[in-house]
């Protein structure tokens, strides 16, 4: 069934588009698109399927056509084959009990996004060799997405996920932390408003990889000595962003509808969309930029960023 399609004989694509939107905000932005769509098919009772699901514990020997909702664990590194196949692990757990999910080729890609913790829902699987594959006709939906943590909320022994730029690479070094002694690589991140010690044990390769400016994603980081700490059990992804503003902002002026922004030893102007998207305002149009400016720049100025922009036909887009 074409659930979108099914939807849009009841409402228009405004409506649905903008119901989608609410439904999403609803589960604070962790939810795809795709699954938006079922729930409201569900409401309005467009979709009326009943699916019986699964516990891990009850998959048998040989057992087919398994549906099942679990959690992601953790996501194996991809393993090539020298019959050019590729194939990769994830381990899924529920209340009953844990499984490995094994993915073959293409159906690999569905997990470049998956996160420890993200909720999923598994169709169309089979067991064979105490393991679940997917059939020819399986999917993988994404049910929920597992947030990254703000660096301000961090507290000691948390296990957490959290996203960050390097503003800064100190360097390899033995650090003593805790019951931990040994040589580490250590950066210091940015979530955009906050910064914290990031220290990767024992893993001093990857100081070989990473680079001021870099968007690091680190999965079950234990916090530590307020430091962000990072075992071998930890996965970490990392990608260079084309463009990326970090250091402190030391002035913030308006001319017009249009804002100046001198951050570090940067400068850029911004229109009105994206001086306000920096603020993270939604202002209605009668309210001018340099009057919002005006009631934010004190909580701004002086404070460290990590702003991603783009240049875009001579603009400056703010991305986040």
């Amino acid at each position: 069934m074409d659930i979108e399609a099914e939807l849009l004989k009841e409402m228009s694509n405004e409506d649905l588009e903008q119901t989608i939107k609410q439904k999403v905000k609803s589960f604070h932005g962790f939810l795809t698109r795709e699954v938006a769509l079922r729930l409201i098919a569900k409401e309005k009772g467009v979709l009326n399927e009943k699916e019986t699901f699964t516990k891990i514990s009850e998959i048998t020997k040989g057992t087919k056509r398994i549906s099942i909702e679990a959690t992601v664990k953790r996501v194996w590194p991809i393993a090539q084959y020298g019959s050019g196949k590729y194939s990769r692990v994830v381990e899924i757990k529920d209340e009953s009990g844990e499984f490995p999910l094994v993915l073959w080729n293409e159906d690999i890609d569905i997990t470049k996004s998956l996160r420890n913790r993200d909720v999923i829902s598994v169709k169309g699987a089979y067991e064979k060799n105490n393991e679940l594959h997917l059939g020819y006709d399986g999917q993988i939906i994404v049910m929920q997405k597992s947030g990254f943590s703000e660096f301000s909320e961090l507290k000691n022994n948390d296990i957490v996920h959290v996203r960050g730029y390097i503003t800064k690479a100190e360097g390899v070094d033995s650090f003593v932390s805790g019951s931990n002694t040994g040589m580490a690589f250590s950066v210091i991140l940015s979530d955009g408003n906050s910064e914290r010690r990031c220290v990767f044990w024992e893993r001093t390769g990857i100081s070989q990889k990473l680079a001021i400016g870099d968007e690091v994603i680190i999965e079950d980081a234990l916090i530590n000595n307020d430091n962000i700490e990072v075992s071998s059990t930890a996965r970490v992804l990392s990608r260079r962003p084309k463009d990326m503003l970090i250091g402190e902002i030391k002035e913030i002026k308006c001319s017009g509808e249009l804002m100046k922004l001198q951050i570090g030893e940067r400068s850029i102007w911004l229109d009105r969309e994206n001086g306000l998207r920096f603020m993270g305002v939604d202002a209605a149009s009668d309210i001018s930029l340099s009057t919002i400016t005006g009631l934010k720049k004190d909580t701004l100025l002086n404070s460290k960023i990590a702003l991603k922009i783009e240049e875009k036909n001579g603009t400056v887009v703010v991305r986040g």
